[in-house]
């Protein structure tokens, strides 16, 4: 038994070799059953033989063996046979037994035993450092990291060079799984030229992924105080937040690597700094745009269509070399593998468009696609589409996603959902739904709102506030008293997802004042608004929560002035389809690097820009409040990234 071995060897090697002498002795003598009888009884005789005879027992750290093969359970038996300082080692020991053997719910219940205040400073880092990865293990980064601002780990100067760098990775890797990206690239930045070089390079990916996780505004604020190697990390993170284009920002990093030709990432770039010149050596040199210039979508494709080659003007004036673009409609063709056949012929190489959603369904009903497409909407069906086919629109979907995630950050997690029955209104409630239940929040109600005249007392049903106000009447009949109770809201309800028409959502706040529930926070789609050219205010809906793409909330996309000056229809409700054609250009170059590292995001101007598995552009929405009568921005939080790993 190694423990054993190592706390008693120097008081019972005496016994331990005789028994040791005997057992060899009888081991050809007597049958294989008889065999393992003899060596069963031989571990509990050393056992008690260095436990009684030990004359002196570990005090320190540095005693304990680094592995052991001793049961963890007999470790802490002989913990109880002992007390104070030296029975708190002895389970610090079987702690650090049970991580090595990847049991960190048992490492969690052997630390509960240890009073870590009286542990001596290096017991106290140890003691910290298996809590932290015990937590981490378990899906608990914030716990993970309360442990590892222990003060005892503050005290670095006590440990040796290795285990400061252990520490400082586990660190890293628990701020990133707390969302504290930037942290993480932090701490990576600072040990990795201590890294053996073997480790550097997946180091420097991991500084990008964290950068490319962190909140834009947390870059903006960082950049302005840094210095060094993390102010040139932040300078080319940035790059990508400020210049959607990849043109843009390929200039941009070749002039990057000019003014920093010593940084690490100049010698080896990360694989997605790398990938990305690649890509943009391989860009096409012909694209289309298929949109339906005559019919109910023209007005919107028009916008589309200036949106797009406004983008294009931009990267063109700046003396970055622009694809030829070709214009085709999408009404002149019955069958769209006739316009892809047009296409190749013309040398396109790529296709943006359609708009029309049920021409994007027959798109992805194909088993392939002769060119690469950026569909401008969502097919409805949920088979896999073919290889190529990119969809993205301004799908409700995305804003109900948005409202769960940002309800959840704001600490809530029991919600109803308030809805209208249009299709839009139906699919944003679906959506809520399931991301909030995905995310482990609770629905505690869900009413479809129609009528006018029945929106009242929906909102009540939905409260619950009724029973309320019939127990308290109850009580005041009983009581003959002339105090009544004020009434309240459902208990447990913490907040309202709304997908509600303007009109609608004007009834929703004055009924939850009436209902005694006006503090009730509710979060909207962009549709609960009128967004208005005149600036004229919106009735009844303070406070009310919505969500919104950034060329509207806050109006600081780099496009916004220029386009605005050109057609300013864009600074109006229109601005969302302008703003969606802005995005589509900056885009397309980029899809092929969005497959292959899907944590690639684009800062666009109608939202934070994903790609998932099945080809879907996923955005997450700004979000902002109404105050008197007009929409203003709220503090940006951290984004699904960010929150994945505490959901786990």
């Amino acid at each position: 038994m190694a423990m054993g071995a190592t706390l008693g060897y120097n008081a019972g090697r005496k016994d331990t070799l005789t028994i040791a002498h005997a057992f060899r002795a009888s081991q050809s003598k007597v049958p294989s059953l008889m065999s393992r009888m003899i060596r069963l009884s031989l571990t509990g005789l050393l056992l008690a033989s260095l436990i009684a005879g030990c004359s002196s027992t570990p005090r320190q750290l540095s005693e304990l063996p680094a592995t052991t093969d001793t049961p963890v359970e007999q470790i802490l038996r002989q913990a109880e046979r002992r007390s104070g300082a030296e029975a708190n080692l002895l389970r610090l020991h079987a702690a650090q037994t049970a991580w090595s053997r990847n049991q960190p719910e048992q490492v969690r219940s052997i630390l509960a035993l240890i009073p870590q205040s009286e542990l001596p400073l290096d017991q106290q880092q140890r003691f910290s450092e298996l809590q932290a990865r015990s937590e981490l293990a378990l899906g608990q980064p914030a716990a993970a990291l309360r442990a590892l601002r222990h003060p005892s780990l503050e005290q670095f100067d006590t440990l040796t060079p290795q285990a400061q760098l252990d520490i400082q990775l586990l660190r890293a890797d628990t701020m990133a799984a707390a969302g504290e990206h930037l942290n993480a690239a932090q701490e990576r930045v600072f040990i990795h030229n201590l890294l053996p070089t073997p480790a550097q390079q997946d180091n420097l990916t991991a500084i990008w992924s964290e950068l490319n996780q962190a909140p834009t505004e947390q870059l903006r604020e960082a950049s302005a105080t840094a210095s060094g190697d993390m102010a040139g990390w932040l300078s080319l993170a940035l790059i990508q937040r400020d210049h959607g284009n990849l043109d843009l920002q390929v200039h941009a990093m070749q002039q990057w690597k000019e003014q920093h030709p010593t940084h690490p990432a100049a010698d080896t770039p990360p694989e997605g700094v790398s990938r990305l010149l690649e890509l943009h050596a391989q860009r096409p040199q012909h694209i289309a745009l298929l949109l339906p210039f005559d019919g109910n979508l023209s007005g919107a494709a028009d916008a589309l269509r200036d949106g797009f080659l406004a983008a294009q003007y931009h990267s063109y004036s700046r003396g970055l070399e622009q694809p030829q673009i070709s214009l085709y409609d999408s009404g002149s063709y019955t069958d769209l593998m006739q316009f892809y056949r047009q296409a190749q012929a013309d040398g396109v190489q790529w296709v943006i468009g359609p708009l029309d959603r049920q021409q994007v369904a027959r798109l992805a009903d194909q088993s392939q696609l002769p060119l690469p497409t950026l569909a401008l909407n969502y097919a409805d069906s949920s088979a896999t589409p073919p290889a190529g086919l990119f969809q993205f629109g301004l799908a409700p979907e995305d804003e109900a996603r948005s409202a769960a995630l940002r309800a959840w950050q704001d600490g809530h997690r029991q919600m109803a959902v308030l809805a209208n029955r249009d299709d839009w209104g139906t699919r944003a409630a679906q959506a809520f739904a399931a991301q909030w239940q995905e995310l482990g929040g609770t629905l505690t109600g869900y009413e479809i709102i129609d009528q006018p005249a029945g929106i009242s007392g929906q909102v009540a049903n939905l409260l619950r506030a009724r029973e309320s106000e019939q127990r308290n009447q109850e009580v005041q009949n009983a009581q003959d008293g002339d105090d009544m109770a004020q009434p309240t809201p459902r208990t447990g309800l913490e907040a309202l997802f709304l997908a509600a028409n303007p009109f609608q959502a004007r009834q929703i706040k004055p009924t939850l004042v009436f209902q005694y529930a006006g503090d009730l926070p509710v979060y909207a789609t962009s549709h609960a608004y009128r967004l208005s050219l005149s600036g004229e205010p919106n009735a009844d809906i303070d406070d009310i929560l919505i969500a919104e793409i950034p060329w509207l909330l806050d109006r600081s996309d780099s496009l916004y002035d220029s386009v605005v000056d050109s057609w300013p229809a864009a600074a109006g409700p229109m601005g969302r389809l302008y703003a969606m054609g802005v995005d589509a250009q900056r885009i397309f170059g980029r899809l092929l690097q969005m497959q292959e590292q899907p944590d690639t995001r684009i800062e666009g101007a109608t939202g934070r820009l994903s790609l998932d598995s099945n080809g879907r552009i996923h955005r997450e929405l700004s979000w902002g409040q109404i105050v008197d009568g007009q929409l203003q921005p709220l503090p940006s939080l951290p984004s699904i990234e960010v929150m994945e790993p505490m959901l786990r």
